[in-house]
């Protein structure tokens, strides 16, 4: 009897023991629960809290903070400061393909074709674009769309083509190249703001633009004829700029020498003009005195000159006696 009660007692110790500590690990297990409820936002980062699926916070700054356990709130957190970097391959060489592997790179080893590109003349070049882009909207970007980094790589892959087949491949492998990025950036930032990513494009250059392997010794020629070509007008355009101005200054010289050779005549003109109205005015005042005046400036101007003067009587018959003014 003694015995049964000790058994009893023991039992029921033993259940009011494990009943203390059920609660203390249940405590303990809520407790932990709720801690899991405490996150941490990077630096670089903003979080988006949704409870149920339905966002009821879209920009969690930078810090520690906290939620309800999952899986009544879920935090994403999105990196809007970082500026990530994608590399567009799906047309690229082969050496590219091997070297640097990705989607193109199984079409590749499957059916060992290069996936060129065709220009608006039939021509095929290769083509490797960089695109370098921000998280703007965390919200669009999380629930716009499913993977939006595909539909950019799909996006930019659909506007090469389309741009491509308008181009002939000397503006492509040449002068064009830039016009090419600048139209390939901004029709990529109209599309992804057409269907609310969240993404912006801010840089996209083209890394690689070349053609076939086989004939690209041909191009490298003509590429280098277009620079040489380009070498030689702005030659020919300097020696213009210079030589034009140096003509233009000639041309004004002569103009100037030529206008103030006219005025000096025309002054000339018209002095001599006023003296001989002069002359004419007092001429027909006394016919006679004129005629000694002129005669006496003729034989004034004149007289030096002589260097002997002969003496003739009326009959024009010559004088003995004659003066010879050497």
């Amino acid at each position: 009897m003694a015995k049964g009660s000790v058994t009893q007692a023991l039992h029921k110790a033993l259940h009011q023991l494990l009943w203390v500590y059920s609660r203390w690990l249940l405590l303990i297990a809520i407790m932990a629960y709720a801690l899991t409820g405490i996150y941490k936002i990077e630096r670089d980062a903003v979080g988006v809290l949704s409870r149920f699926g339905r966002v009821i916070q879209p920009n969690i700054l930078p810090g520690l903070h906290y939620k309800l356990p999952w899986p009544i709130d879920l935090v994403e957190s999105v990196p809007v400061k970082q500026i990530k970097t994608m590399v567009i391959r799906d047309f690229g060489s082969s050496f590219t393909l091997k070297k640097e592997g990705g989607i193109s790179y199984e079409f590749y080893k499957e059916t060992n074709l290069e996936p060129y590109c065709i220009t608006g003349d039939n021509n095929i070049v290769a083509i490797t674009l960089v695109i370098k882009y921000t998280i703007v909207d965390p919200v669009k970007y999380l629930f716009g769309m499913n993977r939006p980094e595909i539909f950019i790589e799909r996006s930019a892959a659909n506007l090469i083509i389309r741009q491509l087949a308008h181009l002939p491949i000397d503006d492509v492998l040449t002068h064009g190249k830039k016009q090419l990025e600048f139209n390939l950036q901004n029709l990529l930032i109209e599309e992804l703001e057409r269907y609310d990513t969240g993404i912006r494009v801010s840089f996209l250059e083209i890394k690689e633009i070349s053609p076939p392997t086989k004939v690209q010794d041909d191009f490298d020629r003509v590429i280098n004829a277009e620079v040489e070509k380009k070498r030689a007008l702005h030659q020919a355009q300097g020696f213009l700029n210079r030589i034009v101005p140096e003509a233009r200054s000639e041309a004004d010289k002569y103009i100037q020498e030529a206008t103030a050779y006219r005025e000096e005549k025309i002054l000339t003109a018209e002095g001599e003009a006023s003296r001989f109205l002069s002359r004419l005015k007092g001429f027909k005042k006394d016919p006679k005195a004129q005629q000694e005046k002129i005669y006496l400036e003729f034989v004034k101007k004149v007289y030096p000159m002589l260097k002997e003067i002969r003496v003739v009587d009326g009959r024009g018959e010559n004088n003995p006696n004659w003066m010879n003014l050497k």
